[in-house]
């Protein structure tokens, strides 16, 4: 079965094939290949966020300030994409394995994260991340407002 246009964007985008992924950091990587291109200017998140409760960005400027926090607060991080499954014509799941550890307290988690994003004219329009309890109570006490505030 072809893929569909989520799911062709999210492969080049993560670096990843059934073989397995590249390692590039797109998330982080705004210029010279990052993510940035990948995503709509006016792109809606729902994510978790410091609260460890849903929270809705609003814009890719949003979204990658949102990122760089979570980046700055870990002293290491990884992702292995394990799946980037296709439904109906626009959108896309894709299921990975978290590693996590804070630059605060040391503390690490591994954990699998799933994300559901919808693309539109070659662009990601929306994206809904889904965790389990654990890993969204690592994030609650990782992102604290003392620890985004510079």
């Amino acid at each position: 079965m072809a893929m569909n246009e989520a799911e062709r964007l999210l492969a080049r985008m993560f670096g990843w094939s059934a073989a397995g992924a590249d390692g590039r950091d797109i998330f982080v990587d705004r210029g010279g290949g990052g993510g940035e291109g990948f995503f709509h200017p006016d792109v809606v998140h729902s994510l978790f966020g410091p609260s460890g409760t849903k929270e809705l960005l609003v814009g890719r400027d949003a979204f990658f300030a949102f990122v760089g926090r979570c980046a700055e607060a870990l002293s290491e991080r990884r992702d292995e994409v394990l799946t980037i499954t296709g439904i109906d014509g626009q959108c896309a799941f894709v299921h990975a394995r978290a590693y996590r550890r804070s630059r605060a307290n040391g503390e690490e988690i591994a954990y699998e994260w799933a994300m559901l994003y919808r693309v539109e004219d070659g662009l990601i329009t929306y994206g809904a991340d889904m965790l389990d309890a654990r890993a969204q109570a690592f994030w609650g006490r990782v992102l604290t407002p003392a620890a985004g505030a510079a």
